[in-house]
């Protein structure tokens, strides 16, 4: 107990000790009284249970295929038009694998329990496919174009990734705002799980679906414009359509 200061006077000689024999009675009494003090369960569970995520990317590069026409190009397109031939694409397919875990502390008196989620998210995306019509045959100045517009697109995605990367760690920070998950005793796990596929899930799957904005708008009309009349208007000749 931290007495009076009255009595710390009683000759002047004695006041300019004053304030340190005041300050040293005084720290060592708080972290007493706070040692004496019983944290409530959502205490320990905010100071003990913080989750922990690890968002991780891998990329292959890309594979070339002058194999496949225009006409069957476009029919696997998402962006196609109906009559047009295409004389390129860029497939990139995404694979994501998720892992959970989460030490719980119980409360038997609440019957409850705290999670600390413990998320790892793999993101994996294999040899991008690369194509180029086969009307183009690989020596030509019109392949040559195909394939510098394409290796732009596959670019483009690589120059996405660490911001999908990134958007996804903000994702999880986000939603669980550094505590713990809470739940009916032995169910902290299963709700852990449900928030999983209820929510992240779909969230990462809306944020890879972002970077196809980006693509998108990479094949503008200047730029079907710019491959038509390109090499003396070679592909337009050999396809007889935009891009």
């Amino acid at each position: 107990m931290v007495e009076s200061a009255g009595w710390l006077y009683p000759h002047k000689e004695d006041t300019v000790k004053t304030p340190l024999i005041a300050a040293l009675v005084l720290a060592a009494a708080l972290p007493a009284a706070a040692r004496g003090a019983n944290p409530s369960f959502e205490q320990r569970c905010e100071q003990e249970m913080k989750p922990m995520f690890e968002v991780s990317l891998r990329e292959s590069g890309y594979t070339v295929d002058n194999t496949v026409s225009s006409r069957v190009l476009n029919n696997r397109s998402v962006h196609h038009y109906a009559g047009e031939q295409m004389l390129g694409m860029t497939a990139l397919e995404a694979r994501t694998v998720v892992s959970f875990d989460g030490p719980a502390l119980a409360d038997k008196a609440s019957g409850r329990e705290c999670v600390a989620p413990r998320i790892s998210v793999a993101l994996t995306f294999p040899k991008m496919s690369v194509f180029v019509a086969r009307e183009f045959a690989p020596a030509s100045c019109s392949y040559r174009q195909v394939l510098e517009h394409e290796l732009r697109h596959v670019q483009l995605y690589r120059d996405q990734f660490p911001g999908l990367v990134e958007r996804v760690r903000h994702g999880l920070a986000a939603r669980f705002g550094g505590k713990p998950l809470y739940a009916d005793h032995g169910k902290g796990l299963e709700a852990l799980e449900a928030d999983i596929d209820n929510w992240l899930r779909p969230f990462i799957k809306a944020e890879i679906g972002r970077m196809e904005v980006a693509q998108a708008a990479m094949d503008t009309p200047d730029e079907s414009f710019r491959l038509s009349i390109a090499c003396n208007g070679e592909l337009a000749n050999n396809l007889g359509n935009r891009y």
